[in-house]
């Protein structure tokens, strides 16, 4: 990479970065309580809408994390960080709130029995959330199909019970220093079981601190099941962060997470086609199971990079679609024009020109002598 074209991309990213903090706000915070009928009581929830819901009418996933009381505030700021510079999907984060003397006993697994029981501990709490809470939200807010679901420690064995017993339920799976050794290793036990069926799905995220043997053992035996029994139906990623403790490791956490679950979400940092940009958005229209097309200004700004590289053919292709495709933006009407005269196609600006002046409405006096003066000649 030569040093002229390294000093256009650090310019553009440091053009962005201050763009991206200059224009949306920051997330918005609500705390709701909700009657449960399963639980026979009322719950708290704290949900942070992503920074530009009000401005948008687009549906969003949804990242449901216990603790939501502890874990709510820090875990939503690294969701509104990454989908900021667009590493990930911007995210509805639900905080679901336990009462500290019942924590235990409703984020674990209830031992076993011969005898057939009702619903308790972990399971119990499960069955709230996709019973009771998860229509609560999707009546609530704009949600997309994409769900998540993350937890730490007794959370984290939370989460893994529910990828375990409910397959399908979450796209992808978050489990911080999750307390595998509960039980006797129930939850170990369960996971051997659907890892030999494929009966575990989706995106799975372990991770381990500096813990206690009991703790590692456990997790190391749940990470050597995941490469015993591979699958394409499951993509697991274990990370063990020896420089964290046990309440530490939930930040880092969280952002190793969240950037597996999404982890071809990122637009690669290289010059992007027509072509490029559209198997990108493709394929995030097919996670969150919702057509999501390419912004303006993402075509308009890869279009830029083409240009300075002189690739004539895709950087029209770029700006033509983007013309297409948002016919009443002014800024996209003149690109096209200008590109044209950079690659001195005189006579098809002067097309362009005319096709805007019939095709964009409510031209301004403003704008009608920005595109006469491309076309004046400089004096002298």
């Amino acid at each position: 990479m030569t040093n002229t074209i390294l000093k256009l991309m650090l310019a553009v990213m440091c053009f962005v970065h201050m763009q991206v903090f200059a224009a949306l706000p920051l997330m918005q915070t609500e705390q709701l309580s909700i009657k449960s009928q399963l639980l026979a009581q009322s719950r708290e929830l704290i949900v942070y809408l992503p920074a530009d819901y009000a401005q948008s009418n687009q549906r969003y996933p949804v990242l449901y994390i216990t603790d939501g009381d502890i874990q709510g505030g820090h875990t939503a700021g690294t969701v509104d960080y990454l989908s900021k510079f667009d590493l990930i999907p911007a995210m509805i984060v639900v905080g679901m709130v336990t009462p500290p003397n019942q924590r235990v006993e409703e984020l674990t697994l209830a031992q076993t029995t011969s005898k057939p029981q009702k619903l308790a501990g972990a399971d119990l709490m499960l069955a709230h959330l996709e019973k009771e809470i998860m229509p609560f939200i999707k009546s609530r807010y704009r949600t997309s199909d994409y769900q998540a679901l993350a937890g730490t420690s007794h959370g984290g064995q939370f989460a893994v019970n529910a990828a375990i017993k409910r397959p399908g339920l979450f796209n992808g799976i978050i489990a911080i220093s999750p307390s595998l050794y509960w039980s006797n290793n129930q939850v170990i036990d369960l996971a051997a079981a659907a890892l030999k069926t494929q009966g575990i799905t989706g995106r799975l995220f372990l991770s381990i601190a500096n813990e206690e043997p009991l703790m590692t053992n456990a997790f190391q035996q749940l990470v050597d099941l995941t490469n015993q029994y591979p699958t394409a139906k499951l993509q697991v990623l274990a990370k063990t962060f020896s420089d964290e403790g046990h309440d530490s490791t939930t930040l880092i956490g969280q952002y190793h997470g969240l950037k597996h679950l999404f982890a071809n979400w990122a637009i690669p940092n290289a010059p992007q086609n027509l072509a490029d940009l559209q198997a990108v958005f493709n394929a995030r229209s097919q996670l969150l199971g919702q057509k999501i097309q390419i912004p303006e200004d993402k075509a308009n700004g890869y279009s830029q990079w083409l240009q300075y590289l002189n690739r004539q053919d895709e950087t029209l292709e770029l700006l033509l679609w983007n013309r297409k495709n948002y016919p009443q933006s002014f800024h996209a009407h003149i690109s096209v024009i200008k590109a044209y005269l950079h690659f001195k196609l005189t006579d098809k600006a002067k097309a362009a020109y005319g096709e805007t002046l019939q095709s964009f409405k409510g031209i301004t006096a403003a704008q009608q002598a920005e595109l006469e003066a491309l076309f004046k000649v400089p004096a002298g």
